[in-house]
């Protein structure tokens, strides 16, 4: 760096920041600046049933001891731009954090460079995962209640009627207003969702899910040398067979096709995000030399890690230090 000085009776004047001149020429200096290397962070932004738990595996095993699970202690807690900002300044060592309560837009750090991941999944497909979470989770809720008393038909008909917010393009509103349900969500809403996918470092999809990863390796490694993102899948439904997650048929079957065509009216902009979020990935993926081969690649390291561990996951290892995980009851 060359920093032009002044002189002031014949005393060359330097900055006082801890600037360490090197040369002096012709009335220039050649400086030091005492600053470090900028910091890497990855941030996972966990929609609930999106594949979050077996993204939050990845990142434990990548960045031992230096990952975080952060959210707040209520269920219906927010976090912020400015949440993560303190908390990554609190905890320097911190190299990988996932939360389900916070939401975009992510900050901007004069120090640290934020690699945002955020996968996303056929609305009705979520829908349906849903249902069978909330069978099987915390009975107290209300929703479990619902799930634990009602058919998937019925749980999905309660929902319209009581709790829309959690029926109607919730991940166009995750993306596009925080979260915040105040309406139906609309073309504007989507084209903000969209413009955060598009600058998502990471953008992923469930249906997808391997071919995003294959992506995320190859443009997260000039940050990440030797990145490998293998993993073993967490928190997978017993509730029975997995739904397919395009089978126009099947959802007419299980909800009717009344309903099944008003819950399409109602997720319009989620389906349309989801079709973007497979181009932009496709995209990526298109610039990925040798593509099929790391696909290939990135199964064969799966299954091999699957096998290490009888199919099941390791160990969890110790959080980053100091950086306490504060769960909602959501999980997946």
């Amino acid at each position: 760096m060359r920093a032009c000085v002044s002189r002031v009776g014949g005393v060359v004047r330097l900055p006082t920041r801890g600037f360490r001149a090197t040369g002096i020429g012709g009335g220039v200096l050649d400086v030091t600046v005492p600053v470090a290397g900028a910091r890497r962070v990855v941030v996972h932004y966990h929609i609930f049933k999106n594949g979050g738990s077996t993204i939050e595996y990845i990142l434990e095993r990548v960045f031992p001891g230096r990952f975080a699970a952060l959210d707040g202690a209520d269920p219906d807690a927010v976090l912020d731009a400015e949440d993560l900002t303190a908390f990554l300044d609190q905890y320097p060592g911190v190299a990988a954090v996932s939360s389900h309560h916070l939401r975009y837009p992510k900050p901007v750090s004069r120090r640290t460079v934020l690699f945002d991941c955020c996968f996303l999944r056929d609305p009705l497909a979520r829908l349906y995962s849903s249902y069978n979470h909330f069978r099987r989770c915390d009975p107290e809720s209300p929703y479990s209640r619902w799930a634990r008393t009602y058919s998937a038909r019925e749980f999905a008909k309660r929902l319209i009627d009581e709790a829309p917010h959690l029926a109607s393009n919730v991940q166009v509103t995750q993306l596009a207003n925080a979260g915040a349900f105040t309406r139906p969500a609309n073309e504007q809403d989507l084209e903000r969702a969209s413009a955060v996918l598009r600058e998502m470092a990471v953008p992923g999809l469930v249906e997808m899910f391997d071919e995003s990863l294959v992506a995320a390796e190859h443009f997260l490694r000039p940050a990440f040398p030797g990145l490998r993102l293998e993993y073993i899948a967490q928190n997978v439904s017993q509730a029975g067979a997995r739904a397919p997650d395009d089978a126009r048929e099947y959802w007419e079957s299980l909800w009717g096709r009344e309903l099944h065509g008003l819950l399409r009216r109602m997720n319009e902009m989620d389906l349309e995000l989801v079709r973007r979020a497979r181009q932009e990935i496709e995209r990526r993926l298109s610039q990925v030399p040798r593509a099929e081969e790391k696909l290939r690649d990135l199964r064969a390291r799966c299954e091999r890690l699957a096998a290490a561990f009888g199919g099941q996951a390791a160990e969890p290892r110790a959080p980053a230090e100091g950086a306490r995980a504060v769960r909602s009851a959501a999980g997946g």
